[in-house]
């Protein structure tokens, strides 16, 4: 098995396709897992992928995938466990033990996210405000008034 996993310093990467660097473990059964940490910063969507299929990977851990990338890896074989949070070894860690289930991740903005032990709580305002910090803006008004008469 080829385990792909963006990641974000030593955490599964919120996106797959803003990660920094990709994780891709090889487990072989009775054999120690032989690790490859790649620089993708500036790989396109489409390089990202296609590197990814060229190194034989068949498995992609990862937090947030888009549509067009999930579809991609689907239709190549890939098995995809997305939403995943935490630390890249305890996400790795459940994997192999079975503890992950294959979930729809056709990137359409769900947020059910997995958590591990030693996750913060996320430090966001409860759902559905949408005023931020500063309340609701003035915008800037779309009908009569507001302005100069035409000439």
């Amino acid at each position: 098995m080829k385990i792909a996993i963006p990641t974000f310093a030593t955490r599964v990467s919120p996106r797959f396709d803003c990660a920094q660097s990709v994780l891709v473990v090889t487990v072989d059964e009775g054999e120690a897992p032989e690790r490859q940490e790649l620089l993708a910063g500036n790989w396109a969507p489409h390089e990202r992928i296609n590197r990814l299929l060229e190194l034989g990977v068949d498995t992609v851990l990862c937090g947030g995938i888009d549509r067009w990338s999930a579809a991609s890896l689907q239709s190549a074989g890939v098995t995809i466990y997305g939403w995943v949070t935490g630390e890249t070894e305890d996400a790795l860690s459940a994997l192999l033990r079975g503890d992950l289930d294959v979930e729809d991740t056709g990137g359409r903005g769900r947020c059910a996210c997995r958590r591990f032990p030693g996750d913060q709580e996320p430090a966001i305002g409860p759902r559905g405000l949408g005023q931020g910090i500063a309340g609701r803006g003035g915008g800037r008004r779309r009908r009569g008034g507001g302005g100069p008469p035409m000439q």
